[in-house]
């Protein structure tokens, strides 16, 4: 495994997998779900000195972890109207949908991060013990920063048992409706742990 730098030249890879992740369910609507995937990865980019990737030995992308201070500010108002620019009324209605969801639960988590904090702000694995390593190398940046907690937002579509078997303590969960259907319900839940 190689732990390097996140290379903006590897958003379209990471905005594609997870375009496959959200189309059922946060992205539903959305014709141009990749695109607005990469929007939501870009959004999430705030220092590229807390942005990395894990590779396998070839050099093919596995893991991406980006990481954010609390007091970092959030540009999300400005890329979702520059992207909806040119969308129909229907696609602008799922969009503006997911990114009212997407907002609400970054300002809920935000009211629960004390000063002394900062938030995984996107964390995708694709293959097992990549995602741990990054977070390992993250947090020891965040922790020069100051930090002493970090936070972290997940859903039900992803592996949010993670967490629970790591030591990080659940704070926040909610039924999400909107994303939900009878026979999958989908759940949001916000989880922290001290840095050590």
């Amino acid at each position: 495994m190689l732990i390097q730098p996140f290379d903006m030249a590897d958003i379209d890879i990471v905005a594609e997998k997870l375009a496959k992740m959200w189309e059922k369910d946060i992205a539903q609507g959305i014709e141009h779900i990749n695109e607005f995937s990469r929007e939501v990865v870009l959004n999430m980019f705030f220092d590229p000195q807390l942005a990395l990737k894990a590779c396998d030995d070839d050099g093919t992308l596995q893991a991406v972890a980006l990481a954010r201070m609390k007091n970092h500010v959030n540009i999300s108002e400005q890329w979702v109207q520059d992207f909806l620019a040119d969308k129909d009324d229907e696609e602008r209605k799922h969009v503006l949908e997911a990114t009212a969801y997407l907002l609400r639960t970054e300002r809920e988590l935000l009211n629960l991060m004390s000063e002394d904090s900062a938030k995984f702000s996107f964390l995708l694995s694709y293959k097992h013990g990549y995602a741990k390593a990054l977070q390992m190398g993250l947090k020891q940046l965040l922790f020069d920063r100051g930090a002493q907690w970090t936070y972290h937002i997940t859903d039900s579509t992803c592996s949010w048992q993670y967490f629970d078997k790591h030591g990080y303590e659940k704070i926040y969960e909610e039924l999400v409706e909107r994303f939900s259907t009878p026979s999958q319900p989908y759940y949001c839940y916000m989880y922290r742990k001290r840095i050590q």
